[in-house]
C-alpha cells in the first residue's frame, strides 16, 4: 500500500470549482513561531482522524444529494433536445471507513492485512442502455455547438446543471487552493520539530525490534510489499509499525500539531472560509430544492 495521504477535497472539486478566487497562501510568509498545541487525544483508528478542514467538505450524504439533483437536472436538458436517453442517479457515495492520512494505526488492520489496503466488495456492474453519441456529446458538451439547431449548453447538460446548482453560492476559496492548502499543512506538520521528535522516538523503537527504518513512510512503501497479498514478513513489521507509533504516540501528537496549523491557517483567512461554509449550505439547499421540485 503507497502513502495514502488523503486529500479530501478531489471529490468535491467539480461543485466548487465555480467559485471565485482567493489566494491563500503566500510562500513567502513564514510563521514566526510554531502554533500551540491543545489536546493531545488518542488515535486508535482511522475515524479518530478529524481535522478543522473537514468541516469545509460536503459529507457524503450531501454529495450524494447533489450528484442526485445534478442528474436530475442533466436529464430535463436532455429531454429539451428530444434525447430518450437520461442518466441515472448515481450510487449513494458511500461512508469514509476513516483517514490514511498518517498511514498505518489499527492494529487490527496490521494483523490482517499489513500496509496493503483493506479490501472492498467490488460494486456490481449496472445493466443500463449506453447512450447514443449524439446524447453523451449533448451531455458533455464535447462535439459540435449545436443540435438541431439549438445550442448545446458550455460544457453540455452536465455543465448546465452544475452552474444551476452553483447558483447564489459566494465567491470563496477553490478546490485547487483547499487543495494545495491541505498538502501545505500535512506537510508543514511532519516538518515540525514535535512530530520531528515523535518520529525519532518511532525509529529508536522499529530499531530495537531489528527494523532500520527512517520514518513511517519508508516502512509503509517498502518494495517488499509489493505483492498481491500481503507476506508474513509484511504482517509482522507492520504490527511492529504501529506498536511503536502508539507507544511513541506519533499519530496523536502529529494530529494535534496538524490541528494546530490548520486551525491558525483558517483563522488568518477567515472572511474566505466563511464564505465557503455559506456556499455549502448554498448549494445543498439549490440541490434539496431540484430533488423536491423533481
Amino acid at each position: 500500500m503507497k502513502r495514502a495521504h488523503a486529500i479530501w477535497l478531489i471529490a468535491a472539486a467539480a461543485v466548487v470549482a465555480a467559485a471565485g478566487t482567493i489566494t491563500l497562501v503566500d510562500r513567502n510568509e513564514v510563521a514566526a513561531a510554531p502554533p500551540a498545541v491543545g489536546e493531545v487525544r488518542p488515535v486508535h483508528s482511522g475515524k479518530d482522524i478529524v481535522l478543522p478542514l473537514d468541516r469545509y467538505q460536503h459529507s457524503p450524504a450531501d454529495l450524494t444529494t447533489i450528484d442526485r439533483a445534478t442528474a436530475v437536472l442533466a436529464r430535463k436538458c436532455l429531454s429539451g433536445f428530444g434525447q430518450t436517453w437520461a442518466p441515472p442517479d448515481p450510487p449513494a457515495v458511500p461512508e469514509s471507513t476513516g483517514s490514511s492520512r498518517y498511514g498505518l494505526v489499527d492494529p487490527d488492520q496490521a494483523s490482517q492485512s499489513g500496509y496493503h489496503p483493506v479490501d472492498s466488495a467490488p460494486r456490481q456492474p449496472e445493466d443500463r442502455p449506453e447512450p447514443a453519441p449524439e446524447a453523451m456529446m449533448i451531455y458533455t458538451g464535447k462535439g459540435t455547438a449545436s443540435v438541431g439547431g439549438k445550442r448545446v449548453p458550455e460544457g453540455g447538460c452536465l455543465g448546465q446543471a452544475r452552474r444551476e446548482l452553483e447558483r447564489g453560492v459566494p465567491a470563496a476559496i477553490p478546490a485547487a487552493e483547499l487543495i494545495r492548502l491541505d498538502q501545505e499543512m500535512f506537510e508543514q506538520a511532519q516538518r515540525d520539530d514535535r512530530v520531528q521528535e515523535a518520529m525519532a522516538n518511532w525509529r529508536k523503537c522499529m530499531a530495537a525490534a531489528g527494523y532500520d527504518y527512517t520514518d513511517v513512510w519508508a516502512a509503509n512503501n517498502d518494495i517488499r510489499w509489493e505483492s498481491e497479498t500481503p507476506l508474513p514478513a509484511e504482517i509482522d513489521t507492520a504490527k511492529t509499525d504501529v506498536t511503536c507509533r502508539h507507544g511513541a504516540k506519533l499519530v496523536d501528537t502529529w494530529l494535534a500539531v496538524e490541528t494546530a496549523y490548520q486551525r491558525q491557517a483558517i483563522t488568518e483567512r477567515a472572511a474566505g472560509f466563511d464564505a465557503l461554509d455559506r456556499g455549502m449550505k448554498v448549494r445543498l439547499d439549490n440541490a434539496t430544492t431540484v430533488l423536491a421540485t423533481g
